[in-house]
């Protein structure tokens, strides 16, 4: 992911003293994560601060972007390490993927983005668990 950091810049100007630093105390903390500066000239105050903007390389990351983040468990192509009994064994934090190198990855590994086409591509669809 790309991200840049571009100035921005807020001023803040009042009749009287009063209104000014309400105004001004105001602005600072709505803008307080962002590192503001500030320079003052009588009644008026010019704010500088910066804002990152975050520019998505790969479809992984335009979906994490958007809150939705997945990992190798959650692929249909992860498959667990099977027991005697044939089931899967939940003690193990790897598994086998065909598409993972060497032939195996953790199970919490961030997924890669076969998923993510898969899932942009209808292929596979997303539910509510209950």
């Amino acid at each position: 992911m790309r991200a840049q950091s571009i100035p921005q810049f807020a001023i803040v100007q009042a009749d009287s003293a009063p209104a000014f630093e309400e105004q001004l105390n105001a602005r600072i903390r709505e803008l307080s994560d962002r590192n503001p500066s500030v320079k003052f000239d009588g009644l008026t105050a010019y704010i500088s601060y910066s804002e990152t903007v975050r520019t998505p390389e790969t479809l992984a990351e335009a979906f994490e972007l958007n809150g939705a983040c997945f990992h190798c468990e959650d692929c249909p192509e992860f498959q667990e390490i099977a027991k005697e009994d044939g089931t899967g064994d939940k003690r193990l934090k790897y598994g086998e993927c065909q598409y993972a190198e060497m032939g195996r990855t953790r199970r919490d590994s961030r997924a890669c983005n076969l998923l993510y086409q898969m899932i942009k591509d209808g292929r596979i669809g997303l539910c509510y668990r209950k």
